[in-house]
């Protein structure tokens, strides 16, 4: 007798990832909307100051889950292209080259874009993100690690941009001086060509920062 329960078994793990994988869209889509709703509540709170710093703080959190749920969909189409068959969902994330010296803003992908029609662009308000690592961290290098010591590098005598969560579309919150002793909370996470670090200043400022402007040396 010939057994073919290998197969269905096998289309029916590829029809689970692809339902995951349309949730996770659909999901991404409402916090676009959400995002949208309170970058327009943060301009109607400008003339108070508690309410404008309120919504300042939800925005963050609104774009940290946006960051979280694009790793997440990033997984599961990498989950399913494992099985060998090709499929992919809509919508690609889109990379930006250039110095983080720069000002250079990415898109955010799939159904992000399309609810913010065709520039692409997300400006969120700052806020201090969640300190937990996201799913997409990749191994440490250049001796940074969790927990360690960094400083960014004298080389070039630019201030780093300290963000509001991994990649360059993410709202740049203020800029670090070269020097600067920071300590690595979370990371590294890839996106848009840089390894990102989450640090934590002297002073308590607490962001995302492009790992390719620290050095473990404050003298470098």
């Amino acid at each position: 007798m010939i057994n073919f329960g290998g197969k269905k078994d096998e289309g029916d793990k590829n029809q689970g990832i692809s339902e995951a994988m349309r949730s996770m869209s659909d999901q991404i889509g409402r916090q676009a909307q959400e995002i949208k709703r309170l970058q327009e509540a943060l301009e109607t709170a400008q003339q108070d100051a508690a309410a404008a710093e309120k919504v300042r703080k939800a925005l963050a959190d609104a774009e940290t889950r946006m960051a979280q749920m694009e790793a997440e969909l990033k997984r599961l189409k990498d989950q399913l292209a494992a099985t060998g068959t090709g499929a992919s969902s809509g919508g690609k994330s889109a990379s930006t080259s250039g110095g983080e010296t720069t000002t250079a803003p990415g898109s955010i992908t799939g159904s992000v874009s399309g609810a913010f029609g065709t520039s692409g662009v997300l400006k969120i308000g700052p806020g201090t993100p969640a300190t937990s690592t996201l799913a997409t961290d990749t191994p440490a290098t250049d001796g940074l690690h969790i927990g360690g010591t960094a400083y960014v590098q004298k080389a070039g005598g630019k201030n780093l941009r300290l963000r509001s969560a991994p990649g360059l579309e993410s709202t740049v919150l203020d800029g670090l001086p070269p020097g600067t002793k920071l300590t690595l909370l979370a990371g590294p996470h890839e996106k848009d060509g840089y390894p990102w670090w989450q640090i934590r200043t002297a002073d308590g400022r607490e962001g995302w920062v492009a790992g390719t402007e620290l050095v473990t040396d404050e003298n470098q």
